[in-house]
């Protein structure tokens, strides 16, 4: 059987087009022979080698994922006990009220409420109040969540001061009408997408106790 020999510069193509091929094959790392430090003079002692860089960048690597395991933790630890909260709630009154002022606080956010197109609902319940048309750009389907920066063109918030945010497009069956719910940030809070899973979990169920009070 004869073996396609591989040439550099097809290794190197490899290398640019998977980035992140060390990161996630770090044994090989051990097999490789790698330029040292020293052998580059007195003159350039602050280049370090590959190996050494390679390894720096793991240390980061690492250090990102204990830290994220960590914000999540306490997140999730946050999320939980403001789900008792809500479940406690008897009315829409006492939900909206605890939406708007109490869980901002809690996750230290700007801003957490609902933009609803129902304006005697927002009126009511201190809600934030948007055309049809507006809410249509960003709504998508039910249970979309998105987080992301504020993009100006469909930035529903009056402080400007948000600099990230997540959108969970509610049920439109609460309000009888097209809702989002909204959590602002004024700094990088929503852009990496951190503990998704547990702010949709989140919206999940504030849309389903909003549900259960709409039928009242």
């Amino acid at each position: 059987m004869i073996k396609k020999k591989i040439n550099k510069n097809q290794i190197l193509s490899f290398l640019e087009q998977n980035p992140n091929f060390f990161l996630e094959n770090q044994d090989i790392l051990s097999k490789i022979n790698f330029p040292l430090s020293q052998s580059y003079g007195e003159e350039n002692q602050k280049v370090i080698s590959f190996k050494d860089w390679i390894i720096v960048n793991l240390k980061k690597v690492q250090k990102k994922i204990i830290d994220n395991a960590k914000y999540n933790f306490l997140t999730q630890t946050k999320i939980h006990q403001v789900v008792l909260n809500i479940l406690k709630k008897k009315n829409l009154l006492e939900l909206t009220s605890f939406l708007t002022k109490e869980i901002p606080k809690t996750f230290e956010l700007e801003i957490v409420n609902i933009v609803t197109s129902n304006s005697n609902a927002a009126e009511r319940f201190n809600l934030i109040y948007k055309t049809r048309e507006a809410i249509a750009i960003i709504y998508g389907d039910k249970n979309k969540l998105v987080m992301d920066a504020v993009e100006s063109e469909t930035n529903i918030f009056e402080n400007n001061k948000i600099y990230s945010n997540a959108i969970f497009s509610l049920d439109k069956k609460i309000f009888k009408s097209d809702s989002l719910l909204v959590f602002g940030s004024k700094d990088k809070h929503f852009i990496d997408n951190s503990a998704y899973d547990l702010i949709y979990f989140l919206s999940k169920v504030l849309q389903e106790k909003l549900i259960e009070f709409s039928y009242e």
